[in-house]
């Protein structure tokens, strides 16, 4: 077996460098967007933890609230409770940051500001006094000026002094000091609520866990200049603990009775579990999209080793007359199928780790956008991730390679010995397949009406694997269909030359559907996203238009990443009520909270507003203002799509929530279509929330104007009325609109990344099954040139060959991504997001598949065309 090994299977392995370089790619691609794809995902989580980590320091256990934070107050009584060896007050926010003195008040446009204030950073307000404890920067601060080996205690002090004396000092990174080439005295301005805020460089932070936490995007700030800062006076944002273990669940029942109701205690890493579960959806589809690329090399694999038992079919014969057994053949393809899957899925890894480095950017900036995850710049390698990489790599090598092995061990050798009959290959139960694929769609239809009822999230992806592989058996008995129907037109068009090409395609059946199958992966694919994206931007730019009444919409510049800590001032809210030309102003705030440990949205905006001037619309067709009518009149609600289906929470249902004020049962008076968070929102009369949360606040605002009012006149003139003092994005109407679809464009973008590689693996998989079937019937087409075939005609059937593969594949593919697209959209769509759709197919898409699918099959083509055009006449029909 060894000697068999070594003079056979690794000479062809060598010398075939081609056909060895081809399966390669196709399984270090397929291993590589799966590689990437879930370190991307795990990078960003984690580095979400890493930063959740690094700012509790020690704290084993923590007070937090939602966005609003809860009154300080209460802390030294947290601070009394028998158990608590150490507790410590933080206020923590994001903020967008430039390195440098405030902008000129001329130069500051939104637009302007928006592009030099680029840097987010988390911003903690700490004191000093209390957090010795918790050891956040074990090995700093460390004093740093020229050079960062300062360690004299007295010069610490003396830093420290000045950080606690200056009302605008903070202690940056080193990380963010190196890349702006900042030192003490410098001066970093953060916004806040528009406002530009400078601060004096005192610290640089030289703790390793510091730098990597969020890239080294952290500021700290004494706790009083966080307060002012940040609009959070007597409020605090948590409450870190160091309690013993064996005292932690009684502290917890302490704490309970003296905290606010808005206010909850738990670990630091539930912060953790929470974000997780919140992005688990996203993270999830994008696994199993590049999952795809994995299942196209699968038909590759089996192409390529079918190619090496059709080159090596005398050889076999040869092998098994001289004594080698059925077992021993079919074990060396099994090896050599196993050397490639090893080795491909090696270079996979590499390859994915390489990758990560754009995909990362692209998941962290689509979670920042949907989610408000902290963006994540620093890629961290996963151990789990590289062994599921190979096991999936090697594993889907060995399955592919199984078939074509069993084959090369059933090699007659009385056959195969002489040259000539090299035209002989396996032959398949087409019915049995037909039936098999069939019964596989079945199961599928009834697993997705199962996971609609039942509301299980992987029932959809099941279901979605289940189509692709009943799609793939059903494509040898279609493409005997699509020759016998397409033959008709092609072969008067074509001449001779088409009518052998499709003949071909007949007669191979068993080499050609496979290749079918892989471009039917690829092109269902493609059109299955093509119109789930479509319909879903569709149905998206519809609930825009229909919700989206506002003419001009203000936020102070940075909001996004302060949230609940901005507050517009409310003279600018009166000032542009009282804006000649504005009919209504309709203002928004909202929180961030927990409902049943889930992450939701409470959103207050002034429904009567949105009664009067508002286009929101709601489930089963209820008129707008009487809905609206209910929840002013009773104090009710309005709960969003997806958070309804997140909950099972119906319209007459009730919701209750944990306030600062206390608990409160509020009754649903609608549930409303919102595509802008999948986690869920609550929504609410201004009037309400300012009750239950004690707080005036305003984040932005829509003004709505009278008719005949120009846009451009009145945010000239609210502009007027602020004296910018406050950064104001004003936004018109269809410039909303055009972000928002920019945003949902930005987040779909790496699916068409994952698309283009699918089809990359299934065109290698033309290159190879077009060389494996002319090298099965090298002895015919010896036959052709020697009776007079020209060059071109031979090359001309080839290529007419492959493009009915291509067209062939592209057909069977749009009928699959039909069947994908509606999975999507009414399974797997509802079940991670709650979201409906509306479908919309565009019959452009299949048109282009059909020909960017012929074109590629046909260019593919060009390889083994030149292939065949070479063959020696007299060595092809050369009989034993």
């Amino acid at each position: 077996m060894t000697m068999i090994f070594r003079w056979i299977t690794l000479r062809h392995l060598i010398h075939e460098r081609g056909r060895t370089l081809l399966t390669l790619l196709g399984v270090t691609l397929g291993v590589a967007v799966f590689v990437s794809i879930r370190l991307a995902n795990t990078s960003a989580l984690r580095s979400f933890s890493d930063t959740v980590d690094t700012i509790a320091g020690k704290a084993n256990l923590r007070i937090s609230a939602d966005a609003e934070g809860f009154d300080e107050s209460i802390f030294p009584d947290v601070l009394d409770l028998p158990g608590i060896e150490a507790a410590a007050p933080v206020i923590q926010t994001y903020a967008r940051a430039h390195p440098g003195p405030p902008l000129s008040q001329k130069s500051a446009t939104p637009a302007y500001s928006s592009e030099r204030y680029k840097e987010t950073l988390l911003m903690m307000g700490i004191d000093l006094f209390f957090e010795e404890p918790f050891a956040r920067y074990r090995d700093g601060p460390g004093i740093r000026r020229e050079s960062r080996d300062v360690t004299d205690i007295g010069e610490m002090e003396r830093h420290a002094l000045e950080f606690l004396n200056d009302d605008r000092g903070v202690a940056i990174t080193g990380t963010l000091a190196d890349r702006h080439n900042l030192s003490l005295g410098d001066t970093l301005t953060i916004l806040s609520t528009g406002q530009a805020v400078p601060l004096v460089i005192r610290f640089l932070i030289e703790s390793q866990e510091f730098q990597q936490a969020l890239g080294g995007n952290v500021a700290l700030v004494d706790i009083a200049v966080a307060q002012e800062i940040f609009n959070r006076i007597g409020k605090l944002d948590r409450i870190d603990l160091l309690v013993k273990p064996d005292q932690r669940e009684r502290v917890t029942k302490r704490l309970a009775s003296i905290l606010p109701g808005n206010a909850t205690v738990g670990q630091p890493a539930a912060r953790t579990r929470q974000v997780e579960n919140m992005v688990s959806a996203f993270g999830l589809s994008l696994t199993a999209l590049s999952s795809i690329a994995l299942f196209v090399a699968l038909f590759l694999i089996f192409n390529t080793v079918s190619m090496s038992v059709l080159r090596r079919r005398r050889e076999i014969g040869i092998l098994r007359s001289i004594g080698v057994t059925r077992r021993q053949v079919m074990v060396q393809f099994l090896i050599e199928a196993l050397i490639l899957g090893v080795v491909g899925s090696l270079l996979g890894l590499v390859a994915g780790t390489l990758l990560t480095k754009l995909t990362l950017g692209s998941v962290s900036t689509t979670l920042s956008m949907l989610y408000l995850v902290a963006h994540a710049s620093t890629l961290q390698l996963d151990a789990m991730t590289y062994v599921i990489g190979i096991i999936l790599g090697v594993g889907i090598t060995l399955v592919s390679a199984i078939a074509p092995a069993i084959e090369a061990s059933r090699t007659s050798p009385s056959v195969t010995v002489r040259q000539g009959i090299l035209i002989e290959g396996m032959h398949l139960p087409l019915k049995k397949l037909a039936i098999g694929g069939i019964a596989l769609l079945i199961i599928a239809a009834v697993i997705s009406m199962w996971t609609v009822t039942k509301g299980l999230q992987w029932g959809g992806f099941v279901s979605a694997f289940l189509v692709l592989g009943g799609f793939s058996l059903l494509a040898p008995v279609f493409t005997l269909l699509c020759e016998a129907s397409v033959g008709k037109v092609v072969r008067p068009i074509t001449g001779i030359e088409g009518k052998l090409g499709s003949r071909y395609l007949r007669d191979a059946v068993a080499r050609t559907s496979g290749v079918v199958a892989a471009l039917m992966v690829a092109v269902g694919m493609l059109v299955g996203l093509d119109i789930m994206v479509g319909s879903f931007r569709q149905t998206v730019d519809l609930w825009i238009g229909q919700t989206v009444k506002g003419d001009l919409y203000v936020q102070p510049v940075g909001r996004r990443a302060g949230g609940a800590t901005t507050w517009l001032p409310s003279e600018i809210v009166e000032s542009a009520r009282k804006l000649q030309g504005v009919a209504a102003v309709d203002t928004y705030r909202a929180v961030r909270t927990t409902y049943n440990d889930l992450v939701a949205f409470v959103i207050a905006v002034e429904l009567e507003v949105q009664r009067e001037f508002g286009g929101m619309q709601f489930l089963g067709g209820r008129p707008s203002k009487d809905v609206l009518t209910d929840a002013i009149e009773g104090d009710g609600v309005l709960i969003s799509e997806s958070f309804a289906y997140r909950h099972r929470i119906d319209t007459g249902g009730n919701v209750t929530l944990n306030t600062p004020t206390g608990k409160f049962s509020m009754p649903v008076a609608g549930i409303y279509y919102d595509y802008s968070t999948d986690t869920g929102a609550i929504m609410m009369d201004y009037r309400l929330y300012s009750r239950l949360w004690a707080s005036p606040r305003t984040e932005s605002m829509a003004l709505y104007l009278k008719p005949g009012f120009d846009n451009d006149v009145v945010r000239n003139r609210l502009i007027e009325a602020v004296s910018n003092r406050v950064l104001l994005n004003i936004t018109p109407n269809q410039e909303l609109r055009e972000r928002v679809l920019e945003v949902f464009d930005q987040t779909f973008r790496i699916t068409y990344a994952l698309q283009a590689i699918a089809i990359v693996v299934a065109v290698l998989g033309v290159i190879t099954t077009l060389t494996a079937l002319i090298l099965q019937r090298g002895r015919e087409i010896g036959v052709l040139r020697a009776v007079g075939a020209l060059r071109k005609q031979v090359q001309k059937m080839v290529l007419v060959e492959s493009g009915m593969i291509g067209l062939i594949g592209a057909a069977l593919g749009s009928l699959c991504g039909i069947a994908l697209s509606i999975l999507l959209i009414f399974v797997i769509n509802k079940q991670f997001f709650g979201w409906s759709m509306q479908m919309t197919v565009d019959p452009w898409i299949f048109i282009q598949a059909g020909v960017v699918m012929v074109l590629t099959a046909m260019l593919a083509g060009l390889a083994p065309a030149r292939l065949a055009v070479s063959r020696v006449a007299t060595e092809a029909m050369r009989m034993e």
